[in-house]
Order: structure tokens, then C-alpha cells, then sequence
């Protein structure tokens, strides 16, 4: 490894959310570790070639401007590292593009003074689907996924459906996430989570996190009392419940589910 590039992958490493490259450092090598903002040069040009973790894709935006359209003449992004890797076209009115694999190579041109930034994340991949009667899009961010299922299974084939395509049941722990399912999703629709109740403590499994202090929103305003026999049987959380809502049933019962992933 040379030096420039031991800078940069330490860089990167160090600062954990976005790194930034400016005053004279243009082109070289760079390793992803969650985000990194790059200047475009105005007195040459220069090559960046990207690499991210091999499991993941690159997620590229222009920092302030609305399209790529805007700038896309000053450099093209290549998909993957080489003369040979193909271009990657922003569609019209798109902010942000993504490579297919791990790498992209970004060759700029010299622009004039007007000064351009480019963002680069690690991102999961997101199909437009995982099969029959599934949905997948990008809900909170852009570098993530969330994926409904509406097959009809129990909480705990949900979550190996969900481990099977590679993605996790889904923890919801911001009233943001919460909204952004039901507003794709909710209507009609009742889906599993990974929140369980064990030792008389609601946990999102997936993510090994405590329900409270957190984000909730159970039907009508608070958890169920779980006070007799029947109740206590209902230790599965499901959202969509009496409309918006959460609530908490027996974990046999089948209904859809939310798979998610996060770089």
C-alpha cells in the first residue's frame, strides 16, 4: 500500500461519519468506510479510484446541486476500476446514482470556479423485490433497504425469510422509519418486527436493543397489560395494528413481515 493511500484509508477510518478532501488533494485512492465528500479540481484534472467493503455498492451525490444533470458534464463515474468499467448515466432528475459493485472510478474534468462537491456513501444493495409478493425500495435513506413481505407466515419463518435473502426483521426505532413504512405500506396490511418480549422486556432482536427508553407507538397509547393468561401468550410485536399502530400477538399467528438491511 503507498503512503497517499494509507493516508486516505486511515482518514476515512478515523473520522467514522464523512470524511472530507480538500485544498489540493485531488485523485488517488480512496477506501470507503461509511461516507466521504471529494472536491472536483479546478486547475486539472484527475482520477479517483473508490473502493468500499466487497459486500457492498457505492452510493454517489452531488453535494448541494439538485441533479447530476447540472454538473454531469465536468465527470463521468465509472462503474467498477479500469479504462473497460462502463459509465453510469444519472436518469433524468435523479440525485443520486449507484454503482453495482464495490468500486467505481470518478474521472474528473477541470472546472471553472464554481466549486463542485461529490458524496460518496456505502450502500446495500436494494432489488426491486425478493420474490412473489414481496416489495423492496429505499424508505429512510439512501443507502439502505427495507423489503415487504405479504406472504402470510409466523414471526419466526418471517425472520428466517428475512435471514435468507440476506437482511434482518425489521427493528423500527425512530418515529421516521415508522411513518415511512406505513405510508408505503401500512394500509391494510399487518407485518412482523423483530421486537419480541423475553423476561419481561420488549427487545428488537435483530438488533439486540432495548424497546425503552425508545421510540414506541402502541395501540392506543401504551403497551398492552399482559395481565391475564390469554395475554401473556402475546409476546410477538406487530405494526400496522388497528391502522398505524403497534401491537402484540402470538408469535404462531402468520402475517406479513418488513425484512431490512443497513450497510
Amino acid at each position: 500500500m503507498d503512503q497517499r493511500f494509507a493516508f486516505l484509508f486511515l482518514f476515512c477510518s478515523i473520522v467514522g461519519h464523512v470524511a472530507s478532501f480538500r485544498s489540493g488533494t485531488c485523485g488517488g485512492e480512496m477506501f470507503v468506510e461509511k461516507s466521504a465528500v471529494i472536491d472536483a479540481p479546478t486547475d486539472a484534472d484527475c482520477t479517483w479510484k473508490i473502493e468500499t467493503e466487497p459486500d457492498r455498492i457505492l452510493a454517489l451525490s452531488a453535494v448541494n446541486i439538485g441533479s447530476f444533470e447540472q454538473v454531469q458534464e465536468y465527470f463521468t463515474i465509472h462503474d467498477g476500476l479500469g479504462l473497460a468499467s462502463p459509465i453510469i448515466y444519472a436518469n433524468e432528475g435523479e440525485t443520486v446514482v449507484y454503482t453495482t459493485q464495490s468500486s467505481a472510478e470518478i474521472r474528473f474534468k477541470k472546472m471553472p470556479t464554481t466549486q463542485l462537491q461529490l458524496k460518496i456513501q456505502k450502500a446495500v444493495n436494494c432489488p426491486a423485490d425478493l420474490g412473489l409478493e414481496t416489495n423492496c425500495t429505499r424508505l429512510v435513506d439512501d443507502v439502505s433497504c427495507h423489503c415487504a413481505s405479504y406472504t402470510k407466515r409466523n414471526q419466526t419463518d418471517q425472520k428466517a425469510f428475512c435471514e435468507d435473502n440476506g437482511m434482518l426483521l425489521v427493528s423500527i426505532e425512530t418515529p421516521e422509519e415508522d411513518k415511512a413504512i406505513s405510508d408505503t405500506w401500512g394500509l391494510g396490511s399487518d407485518f412482523w418486527t423483530s421486537c419480541i418480549k423475553t423476561f419481561g422486556r420488549w427487545v428488537w432482536e435483530a438488533t439486540n436493543t432495548n424497546l425503552y427508553p425508545g421510540y414506541v407507538n402502541w395501540y392506543p397509547i401504551a403497551e398492552p397489560f399482559c395481565n391475564d393468561q390469554y395475554d401473556k401468550n402475546y409476546t410477538c410485536m406487530l405494526i400496522g395494528y388497528n391502522g398505524l399502530h403497534w401491537g402484540s400477538y402470538h408469535c404462531d399467528g402468520v402475517w406479513g413481515a418488513v425484512c431490512e438491511l443497513h450497510p
